[in-house]
């Protein structure tokens, strides 16, 4: 029997404990690389983002020149525009449709030619499609089969089987209904929602009244935008407003929607004299002499409120879901989030933040560690769902430029 001395088993043991870390250490960097880099392009998105004119080594971090091109899809046969924005010198990347929030600039909306422009820099080709009832101030079911329609064409013109979707206020829950709907979800990689709803009556209830129903009951109180209420009534002016006035209501209603205080105020003066005190109410803000007519649309359109609602339709969804909303959002109150986290099946929610660091689908642009860090985490969590599109798949056979090609070429050519 041979007795090792104990300074050689000693010397054994580190000498298997240093082979072990030396064959760990390339699997864990091999693992942990992905991620790193998922969390780095997401703060290099986020630094442009929160300071479009950022420098430094972070805001540069893996970005790419990009080319814009105009471009058309048919939708029933009409022809919506669309917008396509490409990272030039990159061969393949996951595709993202952008969708714009309830605007009338729509996919001309600085703002979101900005954020479209920082995503594909950082690596993936975006489109933006126009959404005719949005870009309107209207949330209608058919908006949710543009939505549907504008992510298979995307997917088609790339030649992949599926992209991802990120859509911003209304059009948020829109997107997640066209994700439901088996026309559409077979081209959905996942969806990333904004601001969304879970179901407008309740929005049109807040709007009324100021109170977000919780799911468990409990009610939060919070002053709605002045934004709200304006969209009901343009709608359906009608409901609102007499024969003749309804017209002028809702033309006059539409400059104020989009910032043209006094050409509204010269449709009012056309009005009635009840008309235009109806327009005094909307121009001084008092939401409770509108309050009644309000919650009477709740009922008078709760079959065409349903039917462009996820409420009742989420269990069908089968792709990742990511969920983004300003814990002080007005317009869509924060409770809505919480109402889609609920009803979403668990093993397809990949994240749900409610977040100071934004307010309606607006980032801050002063954010503390505290408040950056979680929305930092849920963009990597993004990030990371649209490079698993790619995950273990042969590229696409069409290259960058055949597809910038293409889109160059196409350039030539009601609930509420």
């Amino acid at each position: 029997m041979t007795i090792v001395p104990w300074q050689n088993r000693k010397s054994s043991r580190n000498a298997r404990l240093l082979a072990w870390l030396l064959l760990l250490i390339p699997i864990a960097v091999a693992l942990l690389y992905p991620i790193a880099q998922d969390y780095l392009r997401a703060a290099s998105l986020l630094e442009r983002i929160t300071n479009p004119h950022a420098t430094g080594w972070l805001a540069n971090y893996d970005v790419h020149p990009v080319v814009v091109h105009d471009t058309t899809f048919q939708f029933r046969g009409q022809t919506i525009p669309a917008r396509v924005y490409l990272p030039r010198g990159v061969g393949f990347a996951p595709g993202i449709v952008v969708v714009h929030g309830m605007i009338a600039t729509g996919i001309e909306d600085p703002r979101l030619v900005s954020f479209a422009r920082s995503l594909a820099a950082s690596g993936f080709f975006i489109m933006t499609p126009l959404v005719p009832g949005i870009a309107d101030y209207r949330v209608e079911g058919q908006s949710a089969d543009v939505i549907g329609t504008a992510v298979q064409h995307f997917a088609q013109e790339l030649n992949v089987p599926k992209v991802g979707a990120l859509a911003l206020s209304f059009s948020g829950g829109l997107a997640l209904l066209a994700a439901t709907d088996p026309r559409y979800a077979h081209s959905f990689a996942w969806v990333a929602s904004v601001g969304g709803y879970y179901d407008l009556a309740h929005v049109l209830r807040f709007f009324a009244t100021g109170d977000a129903v919780r799911p468990d009951g409990t009610i939060e109180h919070l002053s709605p935008h002045e934004y709200g209420p304006l969209i009901v009534i343009y709608d359906e002016p009608q409901d609102f407003f007499s024969e003749h006035d309804a017209p002028l209501a809702h033309d006059a209603l539409k400059q104020l929607l989009g910032g043209h205080g006094k050409e509204s105020e010269v449709l009012t003066q056309k009005m009635t004299p009840a008309g235009q005190q109806i327009m005094q109410e909307i121009y001084h803000k008092q939401r409770a002499s509108l309050a009644p007519a309000i919650l009477a649309e709740i009922d008078k359109r709760r079959s065409e409120l349903d039917a462009a609602s996820p409420a009742g339709h989420l269990r069908f969804l089968s792709v990742p879901v990511l969920l983004l909303h300003g814990a002080d959002d007005t317009v869509i109150p924060p409770t809505e989030l919480l109402w889609l986290k609920q009803h979403i099946p668990s093993e397809y929610l990949v994240d749900a933040l409610v977040t100071p660091a934004i307010g309606h689908v607006e980032v801050g642009s002063h954010l503390g560690f505290e408040e950056e860090f979680p929305l930092l985490r849920w963009m990597a969590l993004m990030i990371r769902e649209a490079r698993d599109i790619t995950r273990g798949a042969e590229p696409a056979d069409i290259p960058a430029g055949e597809w910038m090609g293409l889109a160059a070429s196409a350039s030539r050519g009601r609930a509420w």
